[in-house]
């Protein structure tokens, strides 16, 4: 009989652990994550921006106030370099978050039902009201003619602010709840995964011609995989969260033929896959894991569609924080907000940073 030692014994079990680990193309990373406190408690930072001087600005959905974090003054774990600016109406629901060209910072306003204006020059607020009553505004952004477009996930539109005059024109689609949308190729495409706390599944990506306003809309499998986050790379690649389905999808575009989807898995079971930002630098996409309480980071390098390599998962310091949106400053650091489990009322207060 072969006899082993105990140290031998203990240098192979875990050179297989660690072996087992490795091949399965995920594994919790160390990173430096600072963390930064709202002035106001419980605040529930929910969306958030970068302006071209370097600061962030977010919503606070809880505090009905908007943030402006200065990344020179900030201290960690205090509410140093950051000021809030409050709301005019109460219970407005500040939720996404956007700095126009010209510095103008643009926000929507969940059961306020409004987009909002905050001139940082002066600090004033200016509110403008959606024709469609109880719209629940989502995610906004700018279109290449100045237009600031957003989705109105109750409704079912998508639908455009004229910043010069005021107004704003909406175009209904089909049902789905809209919460995100990009610009591309002339054509606002958004995602569509319904009510998921309602039972209410969707699973489609859509797209409206802003010239001819024609909708269409493309499958996106398994029945409930809750398409949530879009952001546009470069290349002119469309990234997508699958917030049920657990992963990070992309279409890719030809000139002959549909759109392609080609999809990562993220490890492990209901990480809540939510936000995402593309690093062409790093040739990497970030995500926000709401469940895991963890940011996430899919290595373009190493990633193999169908199966989870190239993934990796840092954690972040506080319980609870269920991050929601992240995005990337000028050096490449990820930042994100701590909302907590705000619609059960577990409420958090900090904006997160990741140092890669």
């Amino acid at each position: 009989m072969v006899r082993f030692s105990r140290s031998i014994f203990v240098k192979l079990t875990s050179a297989i652990l660690l072996a087992a680990f490795f091949l399965a193309g995920s594994w919790v990373q160390a990173a430096t994550i600072v963390e930064y406190v709202t002035p106001t408690p419980d605040s529930s930072p929910a969306g958030l921006a970068f302006d071209a001087q370097g600061n962030l600005w977010f919503t606070e959905i809880n505090a009905n106030k908007i943030g402006k974090l200065d990344p020179s003054k900030a201290k960690a774990d205090t509410s140093e370099g950051i000021v809030e600016f409050d709301l005019p109406n109460p219970n407005s629901q500040p939720n996404d978050i956007i700095v126009a060209r010209n510095g103008m910072v643009w926000f929507s306003e969940m059961s306020g039902n409004r987009i909002g204006r905050l001139d940082p020059s002066t600090g004033k607020i200016t509110e403008y009201a959606i024709p469609t009553p109880k719209s629940e505004p989502h995610n906004l952004i700018e279109g290449p003619e100045g237009g600031i477009w957003f989705v109105e996930f109750e409704s079912n539109k998508i639908a455009r602010l004229d910043p010069g005059k005021g107004n704003i024109e909406e175009f209904s689609i089909n049902a789905g709840h809209p919460h995100d949308l990009v610009i591309r190729d002339g054509r606002i495409w958004y995602s569509q995964g319904g009510k998921f706390w309602a039972r209410i599944f969707f699973n489609k990506m859509g797209s409206l011609d802003i010239k001819t306003r024609k909708v269409e809309e493309i499958v996106i499998p398994p029945e409930k995989s809750v398409p949530h986050a879009v952001a546009l790379a470069p290349d002119g690649t469309l990234w997508f969260t699958q917030l049920f389905a657990n992963k990070i999808s992309k279409l890719e575009f030809s000139e002959n033929s549909p759109p392609q989807i080609v999809e990562y898995l993220v490890p492990g079971k209901r990480k809540g896959p939510h936000d995402l930002a593309v690093d062409a630098k790093r040739n990497s996409i970030w995500f926000t894991l709401n469940r895991a309480d963890s940011i996430g980071r899919l290595d373009l390098s190493r990633a193999k569609p169908g199966t989870d390599q190239g993934m990796e998962e840092f954690k972040i310091p506080t319980g609870g924080s269920h991050p929601n949106s992240l995005t990337l400053d000028s050096e490449g650091n990820v930042w994100f907000t701590e909302m907590g489990h705000y619609f059960m009322g577990k409420y958090h207060s900090k904006i997160g940073k990741l140092i890669p």
